[in-house]
C-alpha cells in the first residue's frame, strides 16, 4: 500500500515550541513567562482610608473652673491639691488682682472638726501680720456649703524643691538668710500665741520680692495651736504633723509649746546643711522613737568641716535637744545666734554645748507619762490575736507598746498589718525506756548574777573645739566627748591639734566636767636688721623735751 501523502502546512508563522506551564514560586506566586504576567493567589490589599486623629478623652472637669465665687473671684485653674483642700488660681473681677483660693474638699464638708481646722488656718495666718506669713484676705462659704478662703498668690518654689535643686548641702550664707526669716516669722506667730506645729520645707515658700531673692513665706497653719490653753482641734487616734519634723514631745502625744517649732526649725537647718534629715527609718514607729531617744549625728561628721562652721553645728544641736528646756527659750534667742553666724561671730550655743553634759541623753522613763516603754521586736509570748493591728498616734499616746507590727505608711495612708501565728500540732510522745535511778547529788544553789555596775559620765571639752581626742588607738573625735567610767576606772586621753602642743590627760570619775586648754606653739619671729643707734641727747631741763616714754614699762 503506498504511503499517505503529506499534507502541506499552511503558510504562516513558523511553529514555536509549546509554552512551558506556569511554575509556582516558593512564596506561592505564579509566574506566567509566556504571558509576562505574575499572578498571586492573595490579591493586593485595598488602600486604607486616610487616618483621622482621634481626640483624647476629655479630662475630668472641675465644677469651679470658670465660675465666679461670691460675685468677686473668678476661678481660672487648679494650682494644687492638699490633704484638706484644693487650691485654685483666681482673679478679683473688680480690681483685677491675682489671688489663690483654697476650697475645703467636698467629702470633708460634713466633718465639723475639719471645718473648724480649715477656718482656724485662715484666722491664725491673718492674725499674725508678718510679711513672712502668707496673707489671707477673705473667707466665706460657697452655695454648696463648702468653706473657702482667699490668700495671696505666690510664684516661686518651696524649700523642698530648693533642697533638691541644690543637690547637696546648701551654702551657709544662704542657710542663714532663709533661717533668719523663718525665725522672724515664727517669733511673730509665737507672740500672737500661735504655734505652727507642722513646720517643714513643704510649708516654706521661696519667692522673689523685688531685688530680694529667697524671700520666705510660711504656709499651712491648718494644725496650728491657737491661744494659751491646751485645747486642740484633734481627733483621737490621729497624727497631725510630719514625722521627720516632729519634736519628741509632739511624737509622744504630750502637751507642746512654742519650743516644738524651734525643734522643727532645727531639723530644717540640719537638712539644709547636710542634705539629709537627722532621723529616718522605714516606718512611722522608727522615726518617732529616734526623735525621742536617739542623738543626732553632728553635721560636721557628715559634711567636710570646711563647709560647715562649728557655730552652725552647735546652733542646730541646741535646737535638737530632746528636752524642751534645753533648747532655745524663744525664737528671738535663736535669731540672735543666727545673726552672729551671719556676721562671723561665734554664737552663744558653742560654749553652752561644749559645757553641757548629757544634752541628748534622755532617761528611758522621760516620756513614760505619755507613752509606755518600747518593747522588743520579737515578744517572748505569741500574740493572742490574728486580726489586723492598727497603729495610731495622738491624744494621750504616740507609740503603743505591745504591737508586733506598725502599719502606718509615711505618705499618710494606713495599711492593715496582719500577724499570722502558726500553731504546731502536738506530736505523739514515745516514752523512753526507764533507767534505774542514779544516786542523788547534793544540789548547790546557783550564785546570783552580779549586780550591774553603775558608770559615771564625764564630759571632756577641749579648747580649741576642733582638737582631736584619742584613747589609746581609739579616735574619740572632737570635743565635747562623753566618757562612761566604772568606779575606780580612769582613762588616759591624748589631745592634739596642729599649731598647738599635744598633751596627755588622765580622766577619772571624780569630776563630771573637765576642760583642757591646749597651749599654742609660738612661731619664732624673723630676725630684724640692726638699727643704727642714735647718739644720746642731753637730758632736757624742766619743762623742756618729751615725757611720754614707754607706757608699758614698770613704774619704779
Amino acid at each position: 500500500m503506498p504511503p499517505a501523502p503529506k499534507i502541506p502546512k499552511p503558510p504562516g508563522t513558523p511553529l514555536s515550541p509549546a509554552p512551558p506551564a506556569p511554575r509556582p514560586t516558593e512564596v506561592g506566586v505564579t509566574v506566567d513567562i509566556a504571558r509576562g504576567v505574575v499572578e498571586s493567589p492573595n490579591p493586593a490589599p485595598l488602600p486604607l482610608p486616610p487616618m483621622q486623629s482621634i481626640p483624647p478623652p476629655p479630662l475630668k472637669s472641675d465644677a469651679y473652673i470658670g465660675k465666679t465665687i461670691d460675685g468677686r473671684y473668678l476661678v481660672e485653674r487648679v494650682l494644687g491639691e492638699g490633704g484638706m483642700g484644693v487650691v485654685y488660681a483666681g482673679r478679683h473681677k473688680v480690681i483685677d488682682k491675682r489671688v489663690a483660693i483654697k476650697v475645703l474638699r467636698g467629702e470633708m464638708a460634713a466633718d465639723q472638726d475639719l471645718n473648724e481646722r480649715f477656718l482656724q488656718e485662715a484666722r491664725a495666718a491673718s492674725s499674725i501680720g508678718n510679711p513672712h506669713i502668707i496673707d489671707i484676705s477673705d473667707f466665706g462659704q460657697l452655695p454648696d456649703g463648702l468653706t473657702y478662703f482667699v490668700m495671696e498668690l505666690l510664684e516661686g518654689k518651696n524649700l523642698s524643691a530648693a533642697i533638691a535643686a541644690t543637690k547637696g548641702p546648701m551654702p551657709p550664707p544662704r542657710i542663714y538668710a532663709i533661717a533668719k526669716q523663718i525665725a522672724e516669722a515664727l517669733a511673730a506667730a509665737h507672740a500672737a500665741n500661735i504655734i505652727h506645729r507642722d513646720l517643714k520645707p513643704d510649708n516654706v515658700m521661696l519667692v522673689n520680692r523685688g531685688q530680694e531673692k529667697d524671700f520666705v513665706k510660711i504656709l499651712d497653719f491648718g494644725i496650728a495651736k491657737v491661744g494659751g490653753g491646751s485645747k486642740k482641734v484633734t481627733r483621737a487616734g490621729s497624727v497631725f504633723g510630719t514625722p521627720h519634723y516632729m519634736s519628741p514631745e509632739q511624737a509622744a502625744g504630750a502637751v507642746v509649746d512654742h519650743r516644738t517649732d524651734i525643734y522643727a526649725l532645727g531639723v530644717i537647718l540640719y537638712e539644709l546643711a547636710s542634705a539629709r534629715v537627722p532621723f529616718d527609718a522605714d516606718n512611722f514607729m522608727g522615726i518617732l522613737t529616734q526623735h525621742m531617744y536617739k542623738a543626732p549625728v553632728p553635721i560636721r561628721a557628715l559634711v567636710p568641716e570646711v563647709d560647715v562652721p562649728p557655730g552652725l553645728d552647735a546652733v542646730v544641736l541646741k535646737c535638737l535637744t530632746k528636752k524642751p528646756e534645753g533648747r532655745y527659750a524663744s525664737m528671738g534667742e535663736l535669731l540672735l545666734d543666727l545673726e552672729k553666724l551671719e556676721r562671723g561671730v561665734l554664737p552663744d550655743a558653742v560654749s553652752e554645748m561644749m559645757a553641757r553634759s548629757g544634752g541628748f541623753n534622755v532617761p528611758a522613763d522621760y516620756f513614760r507619762s505619755a507613752m509606755p516603754a518600747p518593747v522588743p521586736a520579737t515578744p517572748s509570748m505569741p500574740p493572742k490575736s490574728r486580726g489586723p493591728v492598727y497603729t495610731a498616734v495622738g491624744g494621750g499616746a504616740a507609740v503603743l507598746a505591745g504591737l508586733v507590727a506598725i502599719g502606718l505608711a509615711m505618705r499618710g495612708g494606713a495599711h492593715d498589718v496582719r500577724v499570722e501565728t502558726t500553731v504546731v500540732p502536738p506530736t505523739a510522745l514515745v516514752a523512753p525506756p526507764v533507767a534505774p535511778p542514779l544516786p542523788k547529788e547534793p544540789v548547790t544553789a546557783a550564785a546570783p548574777p552580779p549586780a550591774p555596775v553603775a558608770s559615771t559620765e564625764v564630759l571632756m571639752s577641749v579648747v580649741p573645739g576642733d582638737a582631736t581626742i584619742k584613747r589609746g588607738n581609739q579616735d574619740l573625735g572632737t570635743s565635747p566627748v562623753a566618757l562612761h567610767l566604772a568606779p575606780g576606772e580612769s582613762a588616759v586621753l591624748e589631745v592634739s591639734r596642729k599649731g598647738f602642743k599635744p598633751t596627755t590627760v588622765t580622766v577619772d570619775g571624780s569630776q563630771a566636767k573637765q576642760v583642757v586648754a591646749l597651749e599654742s606653739i609660738a612661731v619664732p619671729a624673723a630676725p630684724r636688721p640692726a638699727t643704727p643707734v642714735a647718739p644720746k641727747r642731753p637730758a632736757a631741763g624742766p619743762g623742756i623735751g618729751d615725757d611720754v616714754g614707754d607706757p608699758f614699762a614698770a613704774k619704779k
